[in-house]
């Protein structure tokens, strides 16, 4: 049985896999392969859009997570939906009997899990007395043991695992902090341990490791506010995640030119038009949308953070056609679950991500 080990770090930069840093991840990406420039991720680049494309190989306009800031606030329908309108990578395994895991650092459970044969933290709820970060996620040493005893099952032909403390050290003390650099160690030496104990099943193995975002460095620069002159009856709203900013449409405006102003707005990068009554912003490097609280440290969510750690390992035949093409082409999150689907004899169904084995 082919067996697929998925490792999602939050937050981690794809500058960071490099040798002396990330020793093991390096030398995996060195013997399979490594996306050049990284991979990439829709806007806003934060963690529940990421992982719910990843999971379920399908863009934000189709499973419908537009934002984290669900997180923080029950947000009106135009700006998307709470948990993925389709279904996961999870679900197509149950429907094939193909036993899965998912341990996470997140008491969310990620959004696309529920399907899981088993799941870490039980329930979504995480146990009395585990050690938690900063931000209230189990520490990497403490969901640790859950994926190490994951991936020594046997019957198992799917596990995911998610490490979340490089985001929290990042947004806390920033993602270039002597703080954020000890984390990438010791989140390397920890993926190590897991490599080690895939060893002895190695041939029929392929290890996939990504990030859900990366992370930029806070700057002294004003945070930008869509609520400008510029808005003049074309838009009445708007939802900050960190470089980006959801804005809401008002009917009737004609959205190209809603576009248009809105790139006019001192720190506006990019402008994209998600539907009639939603277009989606990114600023520029260091800039961050106007919002009731702040990172202390890093940030994420802008174009420039929208790069991906994207790397394959494994003994697996499928290893090689993967990692050509990710050499080749920069791989979205939405591609992983197409591309490791068929290895698995599982159907997704309609997909936006494409196979890159294929």
């Amino acid at each position: 049985m082919t067996r697929v080990v998925l490792l999602g770090l939050d937050g981690f930069p794809h500058r960071a896999i490099r040798a002396d840093l990330t020793p093991r991840m390096w030398d995996l990406a060195q013997r399979g392969g490594r996306a050049p420039a990284g991979g990439t991720t829709d806007l806003p680049s934060s963690t529940d859009p990421g992982f719910c494309s990843l999971l379920t190989g399908c863009k934000p306009a189709t499973h419908g997570v537009r934002t984290t800031s669900w997180r923080y606030a029950r947000l009106p329908g135009w700006v998307g939906v709470e948990t993925p309108r389709v279904p996961a990578i999870f679900d197509a395994c149950r429907a094939a009997a193909v036993r899965t895991a998912a341990m996470v650092a997140d008491d969310r459970a990620l959004l696309c899990t529920g399907s899981a044969d088993r799941r870490w933290p039980p329930g979504g709820v995480i146990p009395h007395g585990i050690p938690l970060d900063a931000h209230g996620y189990p520490m990497n040493a403490a969901v640790h043991p859950h994926m190490m005893n994951a991936i020594t099952d046997d019957s198992l032909g799917l596990v995911f695992g998610h490490l979340n403390e490089a985001d929290t050290i990042g947004h806390d003390q920033g993602p270039e902090s002597e703080a954020a650099q000890a984390c990438y160690r010791e989140t390397d030496r920890l993926v190590g341990e897991l490599l080690d104990a895939l060893v002895g099943r190695w041939a029929d193995t392929i290890v996939v490791i990504v990030s859900d975002h990366d992370m930029q460095s806070r700057t002294a620069l004003a945070p930008i506010d869509p609520m400008t002159s510029e808005a003049d009856g074309r838009w009445d709203a708007y939802v900050p995640d960190g470089g980006a900013a959801l804005v809401h449409l008002l009917p009737g405006v004609d959205p190209q030119r809603a576009a248009d102003a809105l790139l006019r707005i001192d720190g506006v990068e990019t402008c994209e038009i998600a539907n009639d009554s939603l277009a989606i912003v990114g600023a520029k490097p260091g800039r961050i949308f106007a919002a009731p609280r702040y990172s202390a440290g890093g940030f994420h969510g802008a174009p420039v953070t929208a790069r991906t750690v994207a790397l394959v390992g494994g003994g697996h035949p499928a290893v090689k056609p993967i990692a050509d093409a990710i050499q080749r082409t920069r791989p979205h999150l939405a591609d992983w679950a197409p591309t490791l689907a068929p290895l698995l004899g599982i159907d997704l169904g309609r997909v936006d991500g494409l196979n890159l084995a294929s």
